[in-house]
């Protein structure tokens, strides 16, 4: 009797156990789909150029006026009117964002997921790989 007993509580044990481990495996499962996702050039070129795109250039002016990718919206990192242009954007909708070489452009994108932005596509290496790729500027 006291083997059963104690083999009872060791299969308890055991099939507890099993639960555990199969709840987190079906929680480890689950995915989410990341906000912020860098693209390479030619998938910016096909989804961000396009009229009606939230194009968004963070460049400073006088980058700005050197050339930019048209249709681009020119939201000057740290701006004083930054928050109010990014407002203007709609935070359903696919926001891409570049700025020279990707380091102002990504944490223009983390600044857009902290406010709310559900999908946000930064460019790979910024404006100075596109004009490497050959890509044409305004």
């Amino acid at each position: 009797m006291r083997y059963t007993l104690v083999a009872m509580v060791f299969c308890l044990a055991l099939s507890s156990c099993n639960e555990a481990t199969s709840q987190k495996e079906s929680s480890s499962i689950t995915t989410t789909q990341e906000v912020i996702t860098v693209i390479d050039v030619e998938t910016f070129e096909k989804e961000a150029t396009v009229a009606g795109a939230q194009l968004v250039d963070v460049r400073r002016d006088n980058e700005w006026e050197r050339g930019h990718l048209k249709n681009a919206k020119h939201f000057e990192m740290g701006n004083p009117n930054w928050q109010s242009q990014i407002e203007t954007l709609d935070k359903n909708k696919p926001v891409y964002v570049y700025c020279a070489k990707g380091g102002r452009s990504a944490k223009c994108a983390q600044q857009l997921k902290e406010a709310g932005f559900t999908t946000i596509y930064d460019l790979e290496g910024g404006i100075n790989n596109w004009k490497a790729s050959g890509k044409p500027i305004e």
